[in-house]
C-alpha cells in the first residue's frame, strides 16, 4: 500500500488546487450550458405560442369589447381549431369558468390549473409541469379587459429529453474530462516537482566532509527553482568558508595551547614532589591546580580529536591491547585527580594472562576517562564509581569483552536517552548538577566507532547509569604481563 498523501505536501497542494480550479471551471461551464439550452426552450415555446395564439387574442379582445353576451360555443370551436397534439389552449372567463378545447377533456388537468398568472395583461411566467410521462410548459398567455385569461400549454418532452440527453452526455464528458486532468496533472506535476525532489535529495546528503564540494544543480531546472538552488550553493560555500576557519582555529588553538598546559603539569607535579616545606593547604592548591590542568588537556585533546574527525584526518590503528592494564592505569591516574572511590573489578584469571582485546590503548584509556569523568559528574559524594571488566560478547555477537562503568547517581530521563551521546546535549535533570563541556560522551562514541566497538547505556532517573563498551577479543600472544593487581583494586 503506498503512503497516505500529506496535505502539507506542495504537490498534493498543486494538484488538489489545479484540480478544484478544473471541476468548479467544467461545473460551471455545464450549468451555464444547462441554463442557456432551458432559457432557449422557453423563448422557442414563446415564439410558437404567440404565433398560435394571435387568432384566439383578437378574439378575446373583440368579446371584451362587444356589449353583447359571450357566445361560448363560437369561443370553443376557435379552441378546437387552434389547440393540436402536443399544444393546448383553454380559457378562464372572468367569472371563473373554464373552457377546454378538446384535446384536455381527456387529459388529468389538475396540474395545469395551479400555476400562478401574474399581473397585467402580458404573458405571465412559465411554469413546468409533469403529467402524466410527459413534461409541459404552460403560462397565462394573454388577459383581456374583462378579465377573461387565455391559457397555454405545450408539450415540450422530447425536447425536455433532449436537454437531459444533453446533461448526461454534459456530465460524462465533465467527468472523462476531469479525469484527463488529473492524469495530466499528475505528469505535469511531478516533472515540475522533480527538481525539488532532486534538489531535497542531494541536500539530504550533504555532510560536514563533503560540504565544500557539494553544489545543487540548476541546469534544466524552472526558474524559481534555479534562484533556489543558487541562494542555496551560495550558503553552501559561506558555510564551507566559516567551517574551515573553524576547524583550523581549533585545531591551532588546541596545538598551541597543549605545550603550556604541559609545562604547567610538569612545574606542578615537580612541585608537589619537592614540597616538603609548603603547608597542606599549599599542597591542595596544587593538587587542584594540577587537576584542572588535566582536565584542561583532556578537553584540548577531544576537540583536536573532533577537528581531526570533520577533516577526515582522525585516523585510529586498532589491534591487539592488555585491557586489563589500561584499565588498571586508567584507574589510578582518575584516583589521583577524584576524591571519591573507585572500584575496579577484573577477571578472575587476568593476573595469569592478560584480557585481550581489538583497540587502540591510548584511545581507549581516554575513553575509559571520559566516562569516569562523567560519572563523577552526577554522582554523590558517599558513593562509588564502579568499572568492571567482562568477558561477553563483541559489536557483531562473536567473542568479546565488556568494560562497564557504573554509578549511582541522578540518572538519566528516558526522553533524553537516545540524544545522550550527541555533542552539547546534556539531559535535563544534569543543567545545573555539573559543569562540563558537553563533549565527554559524544568523543566517546566517536573513538569507540573509530575502533570497530560499540557503546550502549542504562540508566533509571534517581538510581544511576551504567555505560558499556562492547570490544572484539583479540588473543594474547607473548605480550608480557607486568606487575598488576589482582581481580579487585580499589
Amino acid at each position: 500500500m503506498g503512503r497516505p498523501p500529506r496535505f502539507d505536501s506542495l504537490l498534493v497542494q498543486l494538484r488538489l488546487a489545479v484540480l478544484g480550479t478544473a471541476a468548479l471551471g467544467f461545473t460551471a461551464a455545464a450549468l451555464a450550458t444547462i441554463q442557456l439550452n432551458r432559457q432557449h426552450l422557453i423563448r422557442d415555446h414563446r415564439q410558437r405560442v404567440e404565433a398560435a395564439a394571435e387568432q384566439l387574442v383578437a378574439r378575446l379582445d373583440a368579446v371584451a369589447a362587444s356589449p353583447q353576451p359571450v357566445d361560448l360555443s363560437r369561443l370553443r370551436q376557435d379552441l378546437d381549431r387552434q389547440s393540436r397534439r402536443g399544444r393546448f389552449f383553454w380559457i378562464r372567463l372572468s367569472d371563473g369558468r373554464l373552457l377546454l378545447s378538446r384535446p384536455l377533456r381527456g387529459i388529468d388537468t389538475a396540474a395545469l390549473f395551479n400555476v400562478p398568472g401574474g399581473t397585467g395583461s402580458g404573458p405571465g411566467p412559465v411554469a413546468a409541469r409533469t403529467i402524466g410521462n410527459h413534461r409541459y410548459l404552460m403560462q397565462r398567455h394573454h388577459r383581456s379587459r374583462d378579465g377573461t385569461d387565455l391559457w397555454v400549454a405545450e408539450d415540450v418532452n422530447e425536447h425536455w429529453r433532449a436537454l437531459v440527453r444533453l446533461l448526461i452526455n454534459m456530465l460524462l464528458i465533465w467527468l472523462g474530462c476531469l479525469a484527463l486532468t488529473l492524469l495530466a496533472l499528475t505528469l505535469f506535476t511531478r516533472r515540475i516537482i522533480r527538481p525539488l525532489r532532486e534538489l531535497n535529495r542531494m541536500a539530504a546528503a550533504i555532510t560536514t566532509d563533503t560540504l565544500a564540494t557539494s553544489r545543487l544543480p540548476v541546469a534544466g531546472a524552472p526558474q524559481e527553482v534555479k534562484d533556489l538552488a543558487e541562494a542555496f550553493n551560495s550558503l553552501l560555500e559561506r558555510l564551507a568558508r566559516t567551517w574551515d576557519h573553524q576547524r583550523s582555529f581549533v585545531s591551532a588553538v588546541s596545538h598551541e595551547l597543549r605545550n603550556p598546559l604541559t609545562i604547567i603539569s610538569g612545574y606542578l607535579r615537580r612541585l608537589q614532589r619537592r614540597g616538603g616545606s609548603l603547608q597542606p593547604e599549599q599542597l591542595r592548591a596544587l593538587a587542584t591546580a594540577e587537576a584542572e590542568t588535566h582536565r584542561i588537556t583532556r578537553l584540548l585533546n577531544d576537540l583536536l580529536d573532533l577537528s581531526r574527525s570533520e577533516s577526515g584526518r582522525l585516523e585510529l590503528r586498532p589491534g591487539p591491547v592488555a585491557v586489563d592494564e589500561i584499565l588498571l592505569m586508567a584507574c589510578d591516574l582518575a584516583r589521583s585527580q577524584l576524591a571519591r572511590r573507585l572500584e575496579l573489578r577484573l577477571p578472575e584469571n587476568s593476573s595469569e594472562q592478560p584480557v585481550m582485546a581489538i583497540a587502540e590503548a591510548d584511545r581507549l584509556q581516554q575513553v575509559v576517562l571520559n566516562l569516569i569523568e562523567n560519572a563523577d559528574k552526577y554522582t554523590p559524594d558517599n558513593s562509588a564509581i564502579e568499572v568492571e571488566l567482562l568477558r561477553g560478547h563483541g559489536p557483531a555477537g562473536q567473542p568479546g569483552l565488556v568494560i562497564s562503568v557504573r554509578d549511582r547517581g541522578i540518572g538519566i530521563p528516558p526522553e533524553d536517552l537516545p540524544r545522550i551521546f550527541e555533542r552539547f546535549h546534556r539531559a535535563a535533570n544534569a543543567l545545573d548538577q555539573a559543569r562540563g563541556s558537553g563533549l565527554g560522551l559524544s568523543i566517546v562514541q566517536l573513538l569507540v566507532d573509530a575502533m570497530g566497538g560499540t557503546i550502549t547505556v542504562e540508566s533509571q532517573p534517581g538510581q544511576g547509569s551504567c555505560f558499556r563498551l562492547h570490544l572484539q577479543a583479540a588473543e594474547a600472544q607473548g605480550l608480557a604481563c607486568g606487575s598488576r593487581e589482582g581481580p579487585s583494586a580499589q
